[in-house]
C-alpha cells in the first residue's frame, strides 16, 4: 500500500517537472499601446503590474510611453519580473520592451522614421516594434518599407518578430468594415489634423489622409503579407475581434478596430501554439487600446 503510494507521488512529481519543462520551453510576448504612459495616471500603472504579473510574459512591447524614461521603465519593468529594459529616446510617443532575458544587438531608428522603431534580438529571436503613424497612409507605407528592408537583412531561417500598434486595417477584417466605417473616414479625410504644429507631431503641419482613392485602405498590412509574415492573430483564430478601442474609451472613438499585430515570419509561425486580443476587466479600462500576444514553443 505505502509502495503504491509512494510510486503515485513519484508519477505526480514526474508529471509537474514535465509541465514546468513544458512551460519552460515556451515563450509569451504581448504588445501593448499604454496610451500616453498610462496618463500618468499612478493608480493606473498599479493596476497594470497587477494584471501584467499575472499573466506573466517574457517580452513586452510598448507603444506610446509618453513621461517614460529610461531608468523608469527599467523600474517598471523589474516590478514584474523583467530586469532588461529599452526605451527610444528623442521621440514624442517612446517606444519601448521589457524582458525576462537580455536584449542584445539593440537598434533605435529614427532618421525619416515617423515616431521611429526599436530593434532588439532577445534569446535569438528578432524583435521590430514599431508604431505608425495615424494620420497619413503614405507615411505608414514609407516607414513599414524601411522597417522590411532591415528584416529583409535576417537570414529567413532566423525568427522575426514585427509588432505595434500599425494604425492600418487588414484585409483580412474587411468584411467587418462597412460603409459606417468608411463614413467616419470621409469626415476627416484631406482636413486639418487639430494638433497641427504642435509639440507632439514635431511641430509638423498634419492633414488627415489614411484613405486610398476614397476607400478603405489595406495596402500596409498587405506589404507585410507580401513580405512573407503572417498575421498570427489569425493563426489560432477565425473570428474577428477589435483591439481598439476599448470599452472605458468607446465615446471618444467611435468605431471598432483592429490595428494592433503581432506578424511573424515562417519560421516562428509554425511554433506559434495562442494568439489573441486580451479583452478582461482590466484591459477596459488601462488603454484605449487592448493589448495583443502571442505564445510559441
Amino acid at each position: 500500500m505505502a509502495r503504491n503510494i509512494l510510486l503515485g507521488l513519484l508519477l505526480i512529481v514526474a508529471s509537474a517537472n514535465l509541465n514546468a519543462q513544458n512551460n519552460k520551453n515556451e515563450m509569451k510576448f504581448i504588445s501593448y499601446n499604454v496610451l500616453h504612459g498610462f496618463n500618468n495616471d499612478v493608480l493606473l500603472q498599479k493596476r497594470y503590474i497587477d494584471w501584467i504579473t499575472k499573466e506573466n510574459p517574457d517580452v513586452i512591447a510598448y507603444q506610446e510611453l509618453n513621461g517614460f524614461t529610461q531608468d523608469s521603465l527599467e523600474n517598471l519593468g523589474k516590478k514584474y519580473g523583467h530586469p532588461y529594459a529599452l526605451l527610444n529616446t528623442g521621440v514624442t510617443h517612446p517606444i519601448g520592451i521589457t524582458s525576462r532575458y537580455p536584449i542584445v544587438m539593440a537598434q533605435q531608428v529614427t532618421t525619416n522614421m515617423w515616431h521611429s522603431y526599436l530593434y532588439g534580438n532577445i534569446k535569438g529571436i528578432h524583435f521590430f516594434i514599431i508604431h505608425l503613424s495615424p494620420f497619413e497612409v503614405q507615411i505608414r507605407r514609407n516607414d513599414i518599407d524601411r522597417i522590411l528592408a532591415h528584416a529583409k537583412l535576417i537570414p529567413s531561417n532566423e525568427k522575426i518578430i514585427i509588432a505595434g500598434d500599425f494604425n492600418a486595417l487588414a484585409a483580412a477584417d474587411s468584411a467587418q468594415y462597412g460603409q459606417p466605417l468608411l463614413d467616419a473616414f470621409l469626415k476627416t479625410d484631406g482636413k486639418l489634423q487639430p494638433k497641427s504644429g504642435t509639440a507632439i507631431v514635431k511641430f509638423k503641419t498634419i492633414y488627415y489622409n489614411n484613405l486610398n482613392q476614397g476607400r478603405l485602405d489595406y495596402t500596409v498590412t498587405n506589404r507585410m503579407i507580401q513580405a512573407g509574415f503572417k498575421d498570427s492573430y489569425y493563426l489560432t483564430n477565425t473570428q474577428f475581434k477589435y483591439s481598439a478601442p476599448t470599452k472605458a474609451h468607446a465615446a471618444e472613438h467611435g468605431k471598432k478596430i483592429r490595428i494592433d499585430y503581432i506578424w511573424v515570419n515562417k519560421p516562428i509561425a509554425a511554433k506559434v501554439k495562442a494568439a489573441d486580443v486580451i479583452q478582461d476587466e482590466q484591459t477596459n479600462q488601462l488603454s484605449d487600446h487592448y493589448p495583443v500576444y502571442i505564445i510559441w514553443k
